[in-house]
């Protein structure tokens, strides 16, 4: 057979990389890494809050549960749980009850020592009857 071609260019006989590419390609990496750390570090952190968000959330729930329950639950007494002190640093629950026309309205609120948290509590609404009509309500209940 016939070769068409032979040259013995300096591109051809070369092996390995030259400083230059080598420069090039760590530009890149670097370029790559400093711009989705940041994105980890961030994404890490938004985990973190939403963790406590959700333990918040679920220690409001059972604040909730326990008001609705009844048996005499004071109000006044209410603090969070020994989760919710351990999972949030510096939590506060505060308990504001309103009469209307519906019933008692109770508002619970959580805030915890985090950015916004203390300017912005979670809050969650709970309405009971009023004493008088859900009295009244069990007496209907009672008779066929």
């Amino acid at each position: 057979m016939r070769t068409l071609w032979r040259g013995n260019s300096s591109a051809a006989a070369r092996q390995g990389m030259s400083s230059l590419e080598l420069l090039v390609a760590f530009s890149l990496l670097v370029t790559a890494m400093a711009s989705t750390v940041p994105l980890y570090v961030r994404h890490q952190r938004l985990l973190s809050e939403s963790r406590r968000e959700r333990v918040a959330l679920e220690e409001l729930a059972n604040v909730a549960e326990r008001i609705q329950a009844g048996g005499g639950v004071d109000l006044s007494t209410l603090e969070p749980s020994e989760t919710a002190r351990r999972r949030l640093p510096g939590v506060a629950l505060s308990v504001d009850s309103e009469p209307t026309q519906l019933g008692e309205r109770v508002l619970l609120s959580l805030s915890w020592n985090d950015a916004g948290r203390r300017d912005h509590p979670l809050t969650l609404a709970v309405w009971l009857p009023t004493r008088a009509a859900s009295a009244a309500d069990r007496a209907k209940e009672v008779q066929p």
